[in-house]
């Protein structure tokens, strides 16, 4: 999930925060590189607070970086606060909320020749649904979506018969499951992206890192028909 951290500033932090700029941004960074802090800087125009971004399991992630930031602990920020924030629009989003299928497909789908227009929908006659699932620890797990969403769908999207994809979590025994779902026009398009063995899963090193376990093979579907509801 996101998190964003508020500071308020005091009325010297301007004078003040050159002292202790040097060792905020070391630990900012840090932060970075662990895939924790997604953005941050202070706001402008009156310089009365800065914003943080931060990406984790829960709110902890924000909340014990403000309590070690050189900025809180001088006193250069006089009050913090966290609030989580759901994310659902942009490729970073936590919880991507989409237009209905409908508008989608009405700029993808159209002139596909498995497309069959209904009454007031389409139905994906003949599309492919590719599941694989896997499981991390909930460590590891926003290590995962991370190279999921900023690696392998942009990936995807550059495939040629390449419909669309979801990323699924639950928790499930002190653990985090995963489920890919990616959709396809045809199994040849499904191969552009799998190779020769399609039945087999396509693990990126960096996806092992993150992951306790994985099937080493996906299954595919043929999608035979959909009600017309929105899916989002």
């Amino acid at each position: 999930m996101h998190y964003l951290l508020f500071y308020e500033v005091g009325e010297d932090y301007a004078s003040r925060r050159a002292e202790f700029r040097e060792a905020h941004l070391e630990k900012a960074w840090k932060a970075s590189e662990r895939g924790e802090l997604v953005l941050g800087g202070a706001l402008a125009n009156p310089l009365d607070g800065a914003v943080l971004l931060f990406r984790g399991n829960s709110a902890e992630v924000a909340e014990n970086f403000a309590k070690t930031d050189p900025y809180v602990t001088s006193g250069a920020v006089k009050r913090w606060h966290v609030r989580e924030w759901t994310t659902v629009v942009g490729e970073d989003a936590e919880t991507p909320v989409r237009p209905s299928v409908v508008a989608v497909r009405k700029n993808t789908l159209t002139d596909s020749p498995n497309t069959v227009r209904g009454d007031s929908s389409f139905r994906d006659k003949g599309l492919i649904l590719r599941m694989w699932k896997a499981r991390s620890t909930v460590d590891k797990s926003g290590e995962y979506v991370q190279h999921a969403t900023k690696k392998v769908f942009p990936t995807l999207r550059a495939i040629e018969g390449h419909r669309g994809a979801y990323l699924l979590r639950r928790a499930v025994d002190g653990a985090t499951e995963f489920v890919v779902l990616t959709l396809w026009e045809s199994m040849e398009a499904v191969r552009k992206f799998a190779g020769k063995e399609p039945e087999k899963a396509v693990v990126e090193p960096e996806a092992r890192a993150a992951l306790m376990s994985f099937d080493d093979s996906v299954t595919h579907f043929e999608i035979v028909d959909r009600t017309g509801e929105t899916v989002k």
